[in-house]
């Protein structure tokens, strides 16, 4: 990987019993393994003992925890862990680690939503709906479960937003101790901690005239939530430690994977907080509310490997592209991403089929039974087909051959044709 795409976000791999898979250089350099571990296969007998290399509680098991705060050299990182039958995948990003990607001076702001696949109806709606909101002033909430891309999602509309060429600060608030969220957002003076000879700025001082994106927020304690509020209302706070009052000029962007308003009626979010923020909600939807993005969502992931890698793109082959459909994709368009770069890593073809792919759990009710429909058939058969079956979903959302051609990128007459072959539409 050259320089300009490395991530500051390590990312491991191991298997149940504790076996090294893939590891990447962000996780090496973190946790200062050697680098032939960059090349490691799944039999090199490397076993990653994450509860040393991570300060973990060795009384907790790892497949019980979703999310944790941990400290590696002195300094904060936020872990999320994702597992199934065949993996387990560790996430460490450090707290903050959206204070580089500020938005890129000389980029259009109106191209700021062109890195979304926008097909289906659902997202074209919201897309729609977060072009009208970034224009405006208030806070912005969005919700949408694990793996949608909500930080993207608040990238794209501080980009196209007035702000969009001042900074764009980012914490994730998911279990993580007060005094490092109120470090972080507002700063501290000197000697406000032990330790600390000298103060800091805050994100809410160090994005003035930009944005600052919290997410999690729905996980902020009630402490932070009070003085988030007042921060909201008149863009005034003190640093830790400090007597003296600071004003800014920041918009809030927050987001959030569970339902606020629940959480206000069972007591577990401020119900003064929720009314300010939810004046400018959007929600992403699931992949499974957009199953017409998941070929599209594939090919760019694809493209983006085979960039990084500097090969070139496999084609994605027929039955690959039924795997992917039929899949209920839990959790969203983050696990066909991980999929897909999981597969494309061990792929040496140039083509990429079902069998390279690993999933889960296929619990999701197929288009088809792949097996029960190919029995007997030519490849012209199974061809036409799989293209019906396509049509007719594509159809629900693009409701007529001229809008379905658009989708398609082919000839209105090509698409009616086949429209009228399949029957589909009458």
């Amino acid at each position: 990987m050259t320089k300009r795409n490395y991530s500051p976000v390590a990312i491991i791999e191991i298997a149940p019993d504790g076996l090294l898979l893939a590891i990447n250089q962000a996780a090496v350099t973190l946790l200062s393994l050697p680098l032939s571990l960059l090349s490691q296969t799944a039999n090199a007998n490397f076993h990653f003992d994450y509860y040393r290399l991570l300060n973990l509680d060795p009384t907790i098991s790892i497949t019980d925890l979703e999310s944790a705060t941990i400290v590696l050299n002195q300094q904060y990182y936020f872990l999320q862990i994702f597992d199934d039958i065949k993996r387990i995948v560790l996430v460490i990003q450090p707290i903050g680690y959206l204070k580089n990607r500020l938005s890129r001076k000389g980029i259009a702001n109106q191209q700021a939503f062109n890195v979304f696949c926008a097909n289906s109806a659902p997202m074209q709606k919201l897309i729609k709906q977060a072009k009208a909101f970034s224009k405006q002033k208030e806070p912005l909430l969005i919700s949408g479960a694990t793996g949608t891309g909500k930080d993207l999602l608040a990238l794209a509309c501080h980009q196209y937003s007035e702000r969009g060429d001042s900074i764009f600060l980012g914490l994730n608030c998911a279990a993580m101790p007060d005094e490092v969220v109120e470090s972080e957002l507002y700063g501290h003076a000197p000697g406000a901690y032990p330790g600390a000879m000298e103060g800091k700025k805050g994100f809410f001082e160090q994005a003035n005239g930009g944005s600052v994106f919290l997410d999690g927020i729905d996980e902020m304690s009630f402490r932070m939530q009070t003085k988030l509020i007042r921060f909201i209302n008149d863009g005034s706070f003190r640093r830790v430690g400090d007597d003296n009052e600071v004003s800014v000029d920041v918009r809030v962007i927050c987001a959030t994977k569970a339902d606020l308003f629940a959480m206000v009626k069972q007591g577990k979010f401020r119900e003064d907080l929720y009314y300010r923020l939810n004046v400018l909600p959007l929600h992403l939807p699931s992949l499974q509310e957009r199953k017409e993005d998941i070929i599209d969502l594939t090919h760019y992931f694809i493209n983006e490997f085979a960039n990084k890698q500097g090969i070139a793109a496999p084609i994605l082959t027929l039955d690959a592209q039924l795997l992917l459909l039929n899949y209920s994709w839990p959790g969203n368009v983050r696990e066909l991403k991980n999929v897909l770069y999981s597969a494309l890593a061990q792929l040496s073809d140039s083509e990429l089929t079902a069998k390279e792919i690993t999933l889960p759990n296929n619990q999701a009710k197929p288009l088809y039974s792949l097996h029960h429909d190919i029995e007997g058939k030519t490849l012209d058969e199974m061809t036409k087909q799989f293209e019906k079956t396509i049509l007719s979903q594509l159809y629900k959302n693009f409701p007529s051959s001229r809008k379905l051609s658009k989708r398609l990128g082919i000839s209105h007459t090509a698409v009616a044709n086949k429209l009228r072959e399949y029957g589909i539409g009458k």
